[in-house]
Formats: C-alpha cells, structure tokens, sequence
C-alpha cells in the first residue's frame, strides 16, 4: 500500500495511475476527502414477488425446494433515484465533486434482490388464515407444529436490520410454545 488500486481507485481514476513516491503524494491529497453513501429503503409488497414450491426441484432428500418471483416495482426504482439524487446534493453542498452515480441504465444503483441480506417476508404473518400462513406466535395455521421464528413473518421491512426484531419475536414465540406444551396443545 499504496498501490495503484488504492481509495477505489482513484489513482487511475483522478490521478492517471501511477506508482511509488509520486503515487503517495498525489494520493496524500485525496485520501481522508472521499465519502460514499448507501441507501436503504422499503420494498412495498407486490403480487410479481411471491414464493411457491416447485414441482420439478427436489432437495437432497426429495423434499420440494421454493421457487421464489422477484420483481421491482417502479416505487423501488424511484425511491432508489431519489436516494441517487439527494447524494449527489449533499455533496455538492459540501463543496465535493461527484466521482461515481448510478443511473436510470442500473435502475438507480438498486441491489439484486437477495444481495443485502436484510430481506423479510415469505410467510406473512396475521390474524386471518386466508390472507397469511402464520398466526401472530408465528404459528403455521395449517401446521400446528410448525413455527417460523426468522424474517420470513414480516410483510415488510423499512430498511434497518431485523435482527433484534427476529430476537424478540423469537422469544414471544418461544414462550407461546413452552405455554401450549404444558396445556398438551403442541406435541414437541
């Protein structure tokens, strides 16, 4: 280090490359002046985003694996352009330069589905067994034995991590299962 890859590249990029004691110099004057954001926001449920089990793909043990569809919506799209949009104001605002925007050709820098980890959904969670799977213990309705204590209840998630939530839903879960064990409703 340094070396020619070094801050994203802004050797190549803002200083035409370089290497040695004259890289060091030109990067001493970028370094500690670069600033990158990333942005998060809520996928809204929509019908072409579901998951279904499929009929031709067995796992390891010949149990049918989930298909999932996946598809952004224009609100995603524009919410992500907004996010693109208000980065490059701050920045300018702050008297920087620009170096590197996503655009309408990348649907404004939004990720693959699956690609930040934070993803929710796949068995919503309600009061009505016709409109989720889960009950609000995260109860599968059709399988009494059956609780789902990770993400998969949620019908949406703004943009924070879900781990806590998880934590928290799991305990309440936790102590529904341990209360319907005593009263004999759910065999372990």
């Amino acid at each position: 280090m340094p070396h020619a890859g070094t801050l994203g590249g802004y050797a190549e990029r803002w200083l035409g490359g370089g290497y040695g004691v004259e890289l060091k110099r030109n990067l001493r004057k970028l370094y500690g002046c670069g600033v990158s954001f990333a942005g998060r926001g809520e996928m809204i449920p929509n019908d072409d985003s579901y998951c279904e089990i499929d009929r031709n793909v067995v796992d390891q043990w010949g149990i049918p694996v989930l298909r999932f569809h996946f598809k952004w919506s224009q609100d995603e799209i524009l919410q992500a352009k907004h996010m693109q949009e208000t980065f490059e104001q701050i920045i300018h605002a702050m008297g920087g330069v620009v170096t590197h925007s996503e655009g309408a050709d990348r649907n404004w820098g939004i990720a693959r589905g699956g690609e930040i980890i934070h993803e929710v959904g796949a068995t919503r969670m309600g009061d009505d067994p016709k409109t989720s799977v889960l009950n609000k213990y995260c109860q599968a309705w059709d399988v009494k034995n059956l609780f789902i204590t990770d993400a998969a209840p949620f019908v949406s998630n703004a943009d924070k991590n879900p781990t806590l939530t998880i934590s928290a839903l799991g305990w309440r879960t936790s102590e529904y299962v341990a209360d319907q064990v005593k009263k004999l409703n759910v065999k372990v």
